[in-house]
């Protein structure tokens, strides 16, 4: 089947309108929080989902990697779902997918996100997965969560920082009626600099969204989102379930 390909520039894109980002120059794909275990999390809050996401996720991720063949796979934080030791459910679907994932792909690089507390025992007998507990960097390319501050230093070189963490989506009524959501990359320029900021939607099934708005900037969760870039200047790229995207230029041009 042949891949779709949205050009966000002409070395990032996104495949097959999914949340996967594929970095062409660096032979990079990247996804952020899978949230896997998120199941056993909510069961305990005594909400039951009837449907496990670790399966599908596992087939999803495997297979872009096989067509893409990426030199290297990124998930950018929040592998995990719980806050605290992790139930057995849990561990399971985590080692399960980190497992039979690495085997499609040279290396995988996880930039810890502030769900992913005790995932060091995940990896240890996985010698192609490395955990990085603050951010990680390819070339101009600097992937860190997003739910820190960023350094008041960056690498030399960085002209794009890559996070998650924040669950972009859009929100809007149509007619005044029909209200639709949609996950939604979002890319911006840093206030400061020659750097744009790129958030990727949630990869896992059961991300409820954060609506990215100028006008309720408070609600935002990640403090590089709140502080450092004029959210004005945001353009969307809205996710469709028919393998298509849609472009919204910045919320400045709308008004």
């Amino acid at each position: 089947m042949e891949l779709s390909q949205f050009n966000i520039t002409s070395n990032l894109k996104i495949v097959d309108a999914l949340p996967i980002l594929y970095i062409e120059d660096e032979k990079v794909l990247v996804i952020a929080d899978l949230h896997l275990g998120i199941e056993a999390i909510m069961s305990e809050d005594g909400t039951y989902l009837e449907h496990n996401q670790t399966q599908e996720l596992i087939e999803t991720v495997s297979s872009y990697l096989k067509q893409l063949k990426p030199r290297e796979l990124v998930l950018n934080g929040d592998v995990k779902h719980s806050f605290h030791e992790p139930p057995k459910i849990e561990n399971r679907d985590v080692k399960r997918f980190l497992k039979e994932i690495s085997p499609h792909v040279r290396k995988i690089s996880i930039t810890q996100g502030n769900h992913d507390l005790f995932l060091n025992w995940v990896i240890k007998d996985l010698p192609n997965v490395k955990l990085y507990k603050e951010n990680y960097s390819i070339g101009k390319y600097y992937f860190t969560h997003g739910d820190k501050k960023l350094p008041k230093e960056l690498p030399e070189g960085i002209k794009y920082i890559i996070i998650g963490h924040e669950h972009p989506i859009i929100e809007a009524k149509v007619n005044k009626l029909q209200r639709v959501r949609a996950p939604v990359f979002v890319v911006v320029p840093l206030k400061k600099g020659s750097i744009t900021l790129i958030v990727l939607p949630a990869f896992s099934n059961y991300s409820s969204g954060t609506p990215i708005n100028p006008a309720f900037s408070d609600n935002l969760l990640s403090p590089i989102l709140r502080n450092d870039v004029n959210l004005s200047e945001c353009q969307l790229y809205a996710l469709d379930k028919n393998k298509e995207v849609f472009h919204f230029p910045s919320f400045k041009e709308w008004t």
